[in-house]
């Protein structure tokens, strides 16, 4: 599965303050999504925290600009509403003359009632952020994730993908975004 997602939104601050709130994990908790199962908007993750490394039982205060600059594997934890355990990822983040790339991927697997859904690096995104013009960024992002090995047992929809990805970009843009309600690929 590979959602791709583009935009532009106002942002009056600089690249440093934007990968401030990259690094910012704490404020991922109480995200909304709509649900297309519930057809509904829930919270997307019930919790989240930077990590000292990839131990989960090592919480942390949000990431500091040098340590997001220093181009080091940060790791940080969340937990999604349907899954209720905790997965870990891994972030790097550059920053080359006011473009931004920020790369994640789970390094932990992603478990439901001692059942592996998806393999430690199945969950890969990569985000690309640039200034087109003075408090206007322009953000192209990737996300994809192999079919779990468990798909008969844990279907998720399309749009359920989409909706999650569109969370995220609001989250980080403060843009609004309409959900995709259903999506039809015939």
């Amino acid at each position: 599965m590979l959602v791709a997602i583009a935009g532009q939104f106002r942002y009056t601050g600089t690249a440093d303050e934007l990968l401030l709130e990259v690094g910012a994990i704490s404020t991922l908790k109480g995200i909304r999504y709509w649900s297309v199962t519930e057809n509904s908007w829930r919270t997307l993750i019930t919790s989240a925290a930077a990590l000292e490394g990839p131990d989960l039982h090592r919480p942390r205060a949000d990431f500091s600009l040098s340590e997001i600059k220093s181009g080091a594997k940060l790791y940080f934890t969340e937990t999604e509403n349907r899954l209720g355990e905790p997965v870990i990822y891994g972030m790097r983040a550059s920053d080359t003359g006011g473009n931004l790339v920020i790369t994640m991927e789970n390094v932990s697997p992603v478990n439901k009632l001692m059942l592996t859904l998806i393999k430690p690096g199945d969950l890969q995104s990569i985000h690309y952020l640039s200034e087109a013009r003075p408090g206007i960024w322009r953000y192209y992002g990737l996300a994809r994730t192999e079919e779990p090995p468990l798909a008969a047992f844990a279907v998720v929809r399309t749009e359920s993908y989409v909706n999650r990805a569109l969370a995220l970009y609001s989250h980080l843009t403060g843009a609004a975004v309409e959900p995709v309600v259903s999506y039809n690929p015939n």
